[in-house]
């Protein structure tokens, strides 16, 4: 059987999100602070780029234009992919290379921003409409790929996909665009936050929807954070499992690969040392709980980590209300802590049989 191109493509974008993504992230920043401030001054934006990157372009635009996530006013762009009369007018008149730089030259004002999209930072109608836009005053954004070229020379702001590889340099433009477009919006129409006792008007009046905050980038959360974690969980099927995973084995992934299928993001629970030590004994664990959080928190099937003091994870099963509750087959549906609490929401409990004979305690003693 041949191989499956979908999970190819998908397993090749994942190797691009596994990348390093600080230095873009300090950039996305930089970007979206120009755009809001632009924005909030009455200026306006002008997008443009060549193929898939056209696309984007009009992609940005329209979201601008119209909306992301939620009514509020419209907001100034324009994509300089079109009106095609404008456009073939122009190349058939002064070339191809001056499709946008005259447009941006005839649009253009001082305090508008240039987004410039192109995968190779290398085509020349794009870097004459980053010059026009220099020369006139506009701010500059570029999104290219990830090597050196003139585009990102020339930009203010380059945001570069972590790759040299087309289809993957445009995944992550469609990313980062969507990126822009919510902190944009969410900058410049700001909603109210929900409340843990407030709930959503329905979605038929989306501008009255209370704003509810993102999940978090990073994988482990603190016991500081979970309040507004489990207010950030609400509308994803979440999945909630827990365990000391003390030495991390088989069985354990299996459980986990499952149980991540489930829902829409797999939430693990972790005991602490101290309750570690109260189940196992004073031997246990043989890992820190910081490094079976970061061992945890590795692996692709785990989207969240947070760790419990208790012995059983029932007050943090009641805090997050997760909406599926996840058990290997060493329990049954009697003996699972939280079971109640969240059927009794309208969640589901499933219990995994177990794989192999796989366990924590036969592995230490072998290596003892």
């Amino acid at each position: 059987m041949p191989p499956c191109r979908f999970l190819e493509d998908a397993a090749a974008l994942r190797r691009v999100l596994g990348n390093d993504l600080d230095e873009l992230a300090r950039a996305f920043e930089q970007a979206l602070a120009r755009l809001t401030a632009a924005l909030r001054a009455g200026r306006k934006v002008l997008a443009l780029g060549n193929g898939g990157s056209a696309a984007d372009a009009e992609h940005l635009v329209g979201e601008l234009v119209g909306r992301f996530g939620y009514d509020r006013a419209s907001l100034p762009a324009i994509a300089l992919t079109t009106p095609t009369a404008t456009f073939t007018a122009i190349a058939n008149d002064y070339g191809f290379e001056q499709v946008f730089s005259r447009q941006v030259r005839g649009l253009g004002q001082a305090g508008d921003v240039v987004v410039a999209i192109s995968t190779s930072g290398k085509s020349p109608n794009v870097l004459r409409a980053l010059e026009a836009a220099r020369e006139l005053g506009l701010g500059t954004i570029a999104l290219t790929g990830a090597a050196d070229s003139p585009a990102g020379a020339l930009a203010e702001v380059t945001l570069r996909a972590p790759s040299r590889e087309t289809p993957r340099i445009q995944e992550m433009h469609a990313l980062l665009i969507h990126s822009l477009c919510r902190g944009i919006e969410e900058e410049l129409f700001p909603r109210p936050p929900a409340r843990p006792d407030q709930t959503d008007e329905p979605a038929s009046s989306p501008a009255m929807v209370k704003a509810r905050p993102g999940l978090p980038a990073g994988k482990l959360i603190s016991s500081s954070e979970l309040a507004t974690f489990a207010l950030a969980l609400t509308p994803y099927r979440s999945v909630f499992t827990n365990g000391c995973f003390d030495v991390l084995h088989p069985g354990h992934v299996a459980l986990l690969r499952a149980a991540r299928n489930l829902g829409d993001l797999l939430v693990v629970g972790l005991n602490s040392d101290a309750s570690v030590r109260r189940l196992k004994g004073p031997t246990r664990p043989y890992h820190t709980f910081a490094d079976r959080a970061a061992v945890l928190a590795a692996l692709e099937a785990v989207d969240f980590v947070i760790g419990f003091d208790e012995d059983t994870p029932l007050e943090l099963i009641r805090r997050l209300t997760p909406k599926v509750l996840v058990k290997g087959g060493d329990y049954t549906r009697a003996t699972i802590v939280g079971a109640d609490w969240v059927e009794s929401h309208g969640g589901t409990v499933q219990v995994f049989p177990l794989v192999g004979h796989h366990s924590t305690t036969a592995i230490l003693q072998k290596s003892s």
